[in-house]
């Protein structure tokens, strides 16, 4: 199969490349597959999902190794250069809709080089159209459906070939005829407590950083799945609507090995709904709290699950920010995205938080098909009363798989063949313009950036943690790319 090689095809076969491909800085792992540039806390984080399939394949007896080609701006020629060295059985690729095209290009390369490796394809919006993927380019073998661990692994331990991928459940492959099969999902797994902790031995960790203070930064995938059902987001799709944790025991355990082994003290606990089981939250606070680590760290929550045992809980553990979606100020357009929540009870949220000493991060969405000027107006109201320490305002980007991309096509929304951009809009709505929408945005942050008493907060804050000089770092970026024109 492979004339470039003197190893044997049996040792060929234990090593996989896991990689965030070189074809843009995009959240990879996230339900969102947003571009990190369209963020107003421009962070990169670790890509902790891949070193856990790094552990994976270490268990299942294969070498692995993780490459972060955006994150390091490495090119295309660092990763065929790799692929080189390297010589890897499997090829295993997180990619995003907005990428797919260029990645496939990049795959297409290295099997110009090798064409024995089985390559695998990762990704949310990726996996709902996989029979296109499939038919449209040969160079890929398989897509992952669903969660990928134990998929990967029984890939890794049985290293089944192109004509036998078909048998392993959890994929999307070609059959014995070359047709593109769904080979059935696997069922979630039940604890997430049978994953072994990632192999962060593989990742170059003083890559990413805090965008606060600078120091190395780190996710804790903390739980699994989303009960909500918005009509924007295809998390429930990949993890499923019932919220599983990981056990205290095991989420401590890492905590461990990351501050005495890594030196890292800065997290982002990772869940779409992190305060939702108030029990399992104050176990876990209480655990930090006991153990005597310092460490600072942020989370999502509702703004249904959060009161005032929580918020002192989060703030004695060192949680410092607390990040929610309040998506719009409209209770209609709030019923329409099915966000299953009321607007006013976001003030209640904001203060809670407040009063025990966290700050907040609100993201904000516009866009939706039914967005009006006058809700655009509302919603810019809405946000400046509720005056968070942060926030983000997103354009609408419909992702495959999703109620919205369903709309957008049905209602014939969408105006360039392009939409990943969350800060410049590729879809109309039905009364305003793509290009209004992005005007918008663009001169309500600004609107919301040189409010005068916003600014003093955030200065008094940065001078009392010592951190000045990353906010002011931070604010000169963002507002240099806010004022060109778009």
């Amino acid at each position: 199969m492979d004339n470039n090689t003197n190893t044997t095809n049996t040792d060929r076969r234990r090593r996989i490349m896991l990689i965030n491909p070189p074809t843009g800085l995009y959240r990879r792992d996230d339900r969102c597959q947003s571009k990190v540039d369209d963020q107003t806390v421009r962070v990169v984080f670790a890509p902790v999902d891949l070193a856990l399939l790094g552990a994976i394949a270490r268990q299942a007896g294969a070498e692995p190794k993780v490459c972060d080609y955006p994150a390091l701006n490495q090119s295309e020629g660092v990763f065929i250069a790799d692929i080189k060295t390297f010589r890897p059985h499997i090829l295993f690729l997180n990619s995003t809709v907005h990428t797919l095209a260029k990645d496939m290009e990049l795959v297409a390369k290295a099997r110009d080089f090798d064409p024995g490796i089985l390559t695998l394809l990762h990704g949310e919006g990726v996996v709902v159209q996989a029979e296109k993927v499939l038919r449209d380019y040969p160079q890929c073998d398989a897509i992952l459906d669903g969660e990928p661990e134990l998929t990967l692994r029984e890939i890794v331990t049985t290293v089944p070939d192109e004509q036998t991928l078909w048998q392993t459940p959890g994929l999307v492959c070609r059959d014995g005829s070359g047709t593109p099969f769904r080979t059935g999902k696997r069922p979630l797994i039940e604890s997430l407590d049978i994953l072994p902790l990632p192999a962060r031995d593989l990742l170059n960790n003083k890559i990413y950083h805090s965008p606060e203070n600078g120091k190395p930064l780190t996710v804790i995938q903390a739980q699994r799945g989303c009960p909500s059902k918005c009509v924007f987001c295809p998390a429930g799709s990949m993890f499923g609507y019932v919220v599983r944790e990981r056990s205290v025991e095991s989420i401590m355990a890492e905590l461990k090995e990351c501050v005495e082994k890594y030196g890292i003290t800065n997290f982002l606990f990772h869940g779409d709904t992190f305060t939702l089981h108030k029990p399992w939250l104050l176990k876990l606070c209480d655990a930090i709290i006991n153990s005597g680590m310092k460490i600072h760290w942020g989370c999502n929550s509702r703004i249904d699950t959060i009161d005032d045992e929580r918020a002192a809980a989060l703030k004695k553990a060192g949680c410092w920010v607390v990040a929610f979606g309040f998506e719009h100020g409209n209770q209609n357009m709030l019923n329409l995205m099915r966000k299953g929540q009321r607007a006013e009870r976001a003030f209640e949220a904001v203060s809670i938080c407040k009063r025990n000493g966290l700050l907040t991060h609100g993201f904000f969405i516009a866009g939706l098909p039914w967005e009006t000027k006058r809700t655009l107006q509302q919603l810019y109201l809405y946000a400046r009363k509720l005056n968070t320490d942060f926030f983000d305002f997103n354009i609408a980007c419909p992702l495959p798989g999703t109620e919205l991309y369903n709309i957008c096509l049905q209602e014939q929304l969408f105006v360039h063949t392009d939409s990943s951009s969350y800060a410049h809009a590729g879809v109309r709505t039905l009364s305003l313009s793509a290009e209004e929408l992005t005007e918008w945005r663009r001169k309500t942050l600004l609107k919301m950036y040189f409010r005068p008493t916003y600014v003093a907060r955030i200065i008094i804050h940065a001078i009392k943690t010592g951190t000045i000089k990353h906010y002011l770092a931070a604010a000169l970026s963002r507002v240099k790319n806010l004022v060109k024109t778009t």
